[in-house]
């Protein structure tokens, strides 16, 4: 196999949290105080196509990319305005052509906080932070079957989120992630130059993104966009396999729809799908995922009348006791 490219595994990477469910790591949306949201999600991220360098083309020595993943998720309330996050996903890879042989494994361990740090109005300001570290020793250098980077991060996110009449809602988001440098399996590599040593400089990443759409306890149905910029220069040389530390840029539309099933306790069912529309160094992917989860409410005195759930939208909450709450019409 000649030529690869890295994409469809730094998008899955990225954005499995993103889309598990409707509590995400870069909305607007949080958990009431003493409540806890799991589920779990299935994606699907395929491609036979990609850009190396700007250049548009296609390996018939690899065929189509697969890689799927099975991803767990909590997120709890420590208060209304104050959350704690966290991932975990199982990855396996194949592709139809070929000789060379997927893998799989449990990946990366992500965690992170969010604060609503501003309550104006309809208008919420928010901040986040995180970082995931690698949970065992997988390869990383074996791209595009490597099932993780092997390297530490630590992000920082801001969020806008804007509610307007009838159940609409917009959220606009960014994010700036460091990456700590990885230990590769050889003593030298390419990277614009020959580097005699094991360890490769991995280039910090910058996210934007926004949504658009109805969000309401029951329903949700949003229109998404995602775009990435890689702090790197080097572009997959002709014909050769991606580096870890190279660019791989992208720009990405999607949607997010989701229904709350009354006769189930309120279980939540959520279906998503993401298209490339254009990039460099990457793959033209297409994702789907399918993702169910669940509240518990763990306060010991519960607010009669009003169900477990999260605090969805600012200009339907009444202020009690310095927090929030949603509504019981919301449920409804």
């Amino acid at each position: 196999m000649k030529t690869f490219t890295k994409f469809s595994l730094w998008t899955l990477l990225t954005f499995t949290t993103f889309l598990a469910n409707a509590q995400m790591m870069n909305d607007g949306i949080f958990m009431a105080k003493g409540n806890l949201c799991g589920g779990i999600t299935y994606m699907n991220d395929s491609w036979n196509k990609y850009w190396e360098g700007a250049l548009y083309r296609e390996n018939k020595n690899l065929g189509t990319l697969t890689i799927q993943s099975v991803v767990l998720m909590g997120n709890y309330g420590i208060s209304d305005r104050f959350n704690l996050m966290f991932s975990l996903p199982y990855i396996s890879t194949k592709a139809s052509a070929g000789t060379s042989q997927g893998m799989s494994g449990v990946q990366d361990l992500t965690m992170s906080v969010k604060y609503r740090l501003i309550q104006a109005h309809n208008l919420s300001v928010i901040g986040s932070i995180g970082g995931s570290i690698p949970t065992n020793n997988y390869v990383a250098d074996y791209l595009p079957f490597a099932i993780g980077m092997q390297s530490k991060t630590g992000f920082a996110r801001g969020i806008l989120y804007y509610t307007l009449p009838a159940n609409l809602a917009l959220t606009v988001h960014g994010t700036y992630t460091a990456r700590s440098n990885m230990k590769a399996d050889r003593e030298m590599y390419y990277a614009g130059k020959g580097y005699f040593t094991s360890e490769m400089i991995m280039p910090d990443i910058v996210n934007f993104g926004g949504k658009f759409g109805h969000y309401s306890y029951r329903w949700q149905l949003e229109a998404t966009y995602d775009q990435q910029i890689t702090q790197g220069t080097l572009d997959i040389r002709r014909n050769d396999m991606p580096g870890l530390c190279d660019k791989f840029d992208y720009n990405k539309v999607g949607f997010i729809a989701a229904y709350r099933v009354p006769v189930l306790k309120d279980l939540q069912i959520m279906v998503t799908g993401g298209k490339i529309l254009s990039g460099r160094n990457v793959g033209e992917s297409t994702t789907y995922s399918i993702g169910i989860s669940k509240y518990i409410d763990f306060r010991k005195n519960k607010t009669a009348g009003i169900p477990s759930g999260p605090i969805c939208r600012p200009g339907d909450m009444n202020h009690k006791s310095g927090g929030m709450e949603v509504k019981k019409e919301e449920h409804k």
